[in-house]
């Protein structure tokens, strides 16, 4: 009996610790990519995104929770009935922030103007952007993504951010 509950207990723990490396947490890493060098910064070089600047070891804010994710608007199209309606842009997203978060990208694009912003999912970069303006409102559009970029893929990585908050927001009202 004793044996066959240490083998039981043997199984479970192995179970449990494969199980665990299993486990992918997707996250969301805004980093702001200096074009100078500086202190705490390293080389930022990504296949994708070759010499692009030096970014710190760790993210100038994670995003964990979205409100929401779809595809682009695209250009309209002549509808089946008539007229015209817009259509979905597969090579682009629209992330709609939590308010705090939007708050925090505000604040951090308005720091950080003239510098590159650079978007890593799972550390996979999606885009390297140029902050020109502060960023605005809580919807962060990611346009003309490239091609090598799996945009469906994408979207249902971002979406488990989404199932995310909405799991905590029925845990807490249960």
């Amino acid at each position: 009996m004793k044996r066959a509950l240490l083998i039981v207990l043997i199984l479970s723990a192995t179970f449990v610790a494969c199980t665990a490396k299993r486990t992918v947490v997707n996250a969301l890493n805004i980093y702001i990519v200096s074009k100078e060098p500086g202190d705490g910064l390293h080389e930022a070089n990504f296949p994708a995104f070759p010499k692009l600047g030096y970014m710190a070891d760790k993210p100038d804010l994670t995003i964990s929770e979205l409100e929401g994710v779809s595809f682009g608007v695209g250009r309209p199209m002549p509808k089946p009935d008539g007229g015209y309606g817009p259509t979905e842009d597969k090579l682009s997203l629209e992330l709609r922030l939590t308010a705090k978060d939007a708050e925090q990208v505000n604040k951090l694009t308005a720091a950080h103007v003239g510098a590159r912003l650079l978007l890593l999912l799972n550390n996979e970069p999606l885009v390297a952007l140029e902050i020109r303006t502060p960023s605005v409102g809580q919807s962060m559009f990611l346009t003309n993504l490239p091609r090598r970029v799996d945009t469906p893929k994408v979207k249902t990585k971002l979406e488990t951010l989404v199932h995310k908050q909405a799991q905590t927001k029925r845990d807490t009202h249960t």
